[in-house]
């Protein structure tokens, strides 16, 4: 398939995503979500929370930032790559390089619109309220995006798994040393950080259309099989693109879809986060953390 057609195909995926809830919800629905949540209780508890989210993010990027230090021989083949993820040491392609990035940015715009018609299906309330209701959706995508990239930092500058095409014997010396100059990420392949992205807003935007609407059931399945079609798309790029292994843009999806999922659930009104200490002794403690998926 070519790059025009899978644009077009994006961009029909993504305008079915919003045009779904738009059309399908006469009715206008209660905001659900409230700044408080099972991490910030109060002005001492968020605070804490939000040094701690900051310091993940920043402890990341540190993280990462230490692993993109590289040497000539450092990009020279060595190992065995696992059958599952061989495929990837075969692919290589500047274009899908691109649409990847393409796809995230288009993932990004429609957050933001899909965030926007979620607001506007709200019931009919004074200034105050609905500034209050976008500021809890702020509050909630600066999480996520925080979370999410602190995270990703953390692990990639942590596990330092050089990128596949360090493995493509098809490229050149000269080749991969100008990638390395240019991308300075050879050693961020684990995990992917398009995919936790993308699913991460697929997760996000699903959860909160199928929380904050009214749409019918056919129409939230519409949204989820959407955005997460975006999603694997984007991930599925970074493969072809030869910038990760499969087993990267799975994990990255994994813990991207989680967190998307998670955010909006822990600002859910009634629902609330129960933490347990389970054992306290001299041989450790566990910890019992239950969070109300539905």
């Amino acid at each position: 398939m070519s790059m025009r057609s899978m644009r077009w195909i994006y961009s029909l995926v993504v305008a079915t995503a919003l045009v779904s809830p738009w059309a399908a919800s006469g009715q206008e629905s209660e905001f659900p979500y409230a700044i408080r949540s099972w991490a910030i209780r109060d002005v001492p508890t968020g605070i804490a929370y939000g040094s701690a989210v900051t310091g993940l993010y920043l402890l990341g990027g540190n993280r990462a930032n230490r692993a993109r230090a590289f040497s000539s021989a450092d990009l020279a083949s060595s190992g065995e790559v696992v059958f599952f993820d061989r495929y990837a040491t075969q692919q290589w392609s500047d274009r899908w390089d691109s649409l990847s990035d393409q796809l995230l940015w288009g993932m990004g715009v429609g957050t933001v619109a899909s965030l926007s018609v979620v607001l506007s299906r709200q019931e009919s309330s004074s200034g105050s309220v609905a500034r209050k209701n976008t500021a809890t959706l702020a509050l909630m995508a600066a999480e996520l995006l925080l979370l999410n990239k602190g995270f990703t930092d953390l692990v990639k500058g942590s596990v330092r798994r050089r990128r596949p095409y360090v493995h493509n014997q098809e490229l050149s010396s000269e080749e991969k040393l100008r990638v390395a100059r240019e991308e300075d990420d050879v050693f961020l392949s684990f995990f992917s950080g398009h995919s936790a992205v993308a699913f991460s807003a697929a997760a996000f935007v699903s959860t909160v259309v199928a929380d904050a609407t009214n749409a019918p059931d056919w129409a939230k399945g519409i949204v989820w099989g959407s955005t997460m079609s975006v999603a694997a798309l984007t991930a599925y790029a970074r493969v072809a693109a030869g910038r990760h292994f499969p087993s990267d843009v799975i994990v990255g999806a994994v813990v991207g879809a989680a967190i998307g999922h998670l955010v909006p659930r822990s600002h859910r009104l009634g629902v609330d986060m129960q933490v347990q200490i389970l054992n306290r002794g001299y041989d450790g403690i566990g910890l019992e953390v239950r969070i109300p998926m539905n």
